[in-house]
């Protein structure tokens, strides 16, 4: 039996997928329900990549510039997911939009 919290992983053929869909999501409005879908998505991916983040980091000499990079995109993640998708459409696209964003400027820095 699986468990309500279970999620399956994101293949990474599927991220880049994820990505362009948040891209697009302010171009032409996707559905509350698809936007609802991608900042799910957006936001389990965004955990992992967290916690690669994290792990990196703790393998960098403190407060060198590459530790520092790590930082600054660990405390970017934490404000894009701080935030809502808001009550109107716009602004769940915009926000979804925002999540994409995050997710491919810390998967640039992984692969660095």
């Amino acid at each position: 039996m699986t468990n309500p919290t279970d999620h399956p992983t994101i293949q990474e053929r599927d991220v880049q997928q994820l990505l362009d869909d948040a891209a697009a999501a302010t171009g032409i409005l996707p559905t509350i329900g698809q936007c609802q879908q991608l900042n799910d998505e957006l936001r389990r991916l965004l955990a992992d990549l967290d916690q690669q983040v994290r792990h990196r980091q703790t393998g960098l000499t403190a407060r060198s510039r590459d530790w520092y990079a790590a930082d600054r995109l660990l405390v970017d993640t934490g404000a894009v997911l701080a935030e809502t998708m808001g009550l109107g459409l716009l602004s769940a696209a915009t926000h979804v939009a925002a999540l994409g964003r995050q997710a491919a400027a810390v998967l640039r820095w992984l692969e660095v």
